[in-house]
């Protein structure tokens, strides 16, 4: 099925109306303010795309892996669970070495690690996290390997957000949330120019990584039931919570964990991630961090 269709742009369209313009490596703009996030607007987006040739690269050649495997083994206290004391971290690393993406993508995460310290430090962390969780969902590594290719791309629209709000001290305004809510649109429509097509699910999770199994998520408030998007979300909200931001405290990592499991019971995750987080939460007690 077209992804088009899956998730329904076509219908109801007239209610994403887009508050900020977003622009691609090379400043050219795919959406501008006003704009309603569309079926049109996604594929003009992805022929934009088709006038570049963008070259494709390994993961394992580029930066991220050096800071990915400095953030696991610097704060082991939060992330020691997905390595188990470093005792997968290479397995791990092999498979994220794995991952070839959009040379254009690459470029996006070098801009966000350049200008929003904690959002760089956030995707690196969601993508360790996903990856273990699916290393242990799923039976062979193709999945594993999509889930992983997710995480590196599902929130580089964050980087069309102004520092201004990311930086914030206090909560933010309605205007200011709105902005911020939107920006899993952002990062589709650069997936689509990016990758020149609207047929990926990468599209469809970074759409839909905050929204939610009962239909309570945004931005678009559907009900989303795909095993990788659960996953991605989960990770983003566990790193969400085991880090400091100005306007509330952090969690514990077995808060964290609780939380998620709230959450997963009262209908917002999938059921099936349960026994994984009850296998982690096991696991800190087992091994305390020292």
């Amino acid at each position: 099925m077209s992804i088009l269709k899956k998730i329904g742009l076509g219908i109801g369209a007239k209610g994403y109306k887009i508050p900020i313009f977003v622009n691609t490596w090379n400043n050219r703009i795919i959406a501008r303010e006003g704009d309603y996030f569309s079926k049109d607007l996604l594929e003009n987006a992805v022929i934009a795309g088709k006038k570049f040739d963008v070259k494709i690269v390994e993961v394992k050649d580029s930066f991220f892996m050096k800071d990915f495997h400095k953030l696991m083994t610097k704060e082991v206290e939060k992330y020691g669970f997905v390595t188990e004391n470093l005792k997968f971290l290479k397995d791990l690393e092999i498979l994220i070495a794995k991952i070839k993406l959009p040379e254009r993508i690459i470029e996006e995460l070098a801009w966000i690690k350049d200008n929003y310290d904690y959002n760089y430090h956030h995707i690196t962390a969601v993508v360790g996290l996903a990856a273990r969780i699916a290393k242990d969902f799923f039976i062979n590594d193709d999945d594993v390997l999509k889930t992983i290719e997710a995480g590196l791309t599902y929130d580089i629209g964050i980087g069309r957000v102004s520092k201004n709000i990311i930086n914030k001290l206090g909560f933010l305004n309605k205007e200011e949330r709105h902005i911020m809510n939107y920006h899993p649109i952002y990062s589709s429509l650069l997936i689509a120019h990016y990758y020149k097509t609207y047929e990926s699910y990468l599209i469809d999770v970074a759409l839909n990584h905050h929204e939610s199994l009962d239909g309570t998520g945004y931005p678009r408030g559907i009900k989303v039931n795909d095993i990788i998007t659960h996953i991605i979300k989960l990770s983003d909200l566990f790193d969400a919570l085991i880090s400091a931001r100005p306007f509330r405290k952090f969690y514990s990592v077995k808060e964290a964990f609780e939380i998620c499991e709230k959450l997963i019971k009262d209908g917002k995750i999938i059921p099936e991630i349960l026994p994984i987080i009850y296998s982690y939460y096991l696991f800190v007690d087992k091994y305390p961090y020292t």
